[in-house]
């Protein structure tokens, strides 16, 4: 049960996170002006984002049970799926409809999304394989 818990709280945070990245991409995408407002509401969505998760990443550490490695060849691929599902919807966002002017502010705001919607997985997995017995 304890991969399943980091699987399924790897998958709220990338999904939370990538909603609230949406958002604030197309405030950036049409006003550049306001990148600085987009990327405090951005911090504050993504924090509020991974409450949950990192929560169900602590009560699966509390109730985690050795495991062979086996058990966790479904769950990891569903995490790095997720995380190569995450990148391809930021590069993609980051592509579309943006002006030249705007390009730079949006390259940079992507580049910090990639960092905090890895996060929670790579601990899930991470944390998953310390288990291995």
């Amino acid at each position: 049960m304890s991969p399943y818990l980091f699987t399924a709280a790897a998958i709220i945070a990338v999904i939370g996170i990538l909603i609230v990245f949406k958002i604030n991409l197309d405030k950036i995408k049409a006003d550049p002006e306001q990148v600085a407002k987009a990327q405090t509401n951005f911090f504050i969505g993504a924090a509020i984002s991974e409450s949950v998760p990192l929560i169900m990443i602590i009560y699966a550490i509390i109730h985690a049970v050795p495991l062979s490695i086996e058990d966790l060849y479904v769950p990891a691929f569903i995490i790095i799926i997720l995380m190569a599902f995450a990148m391809f919807f930021i590069f993609l966002q980051r592509k579309v409809d943006v002006e030249e002017d705007r390009r730079q502010a949006v390259n940079q705001f992507s580049i910090i999304a990639i960092a905090l919607i890895n996060a929670v997985p790579i601990i899930a997995l991470v944390l998953m394989f310390i288990n291995v017995a």
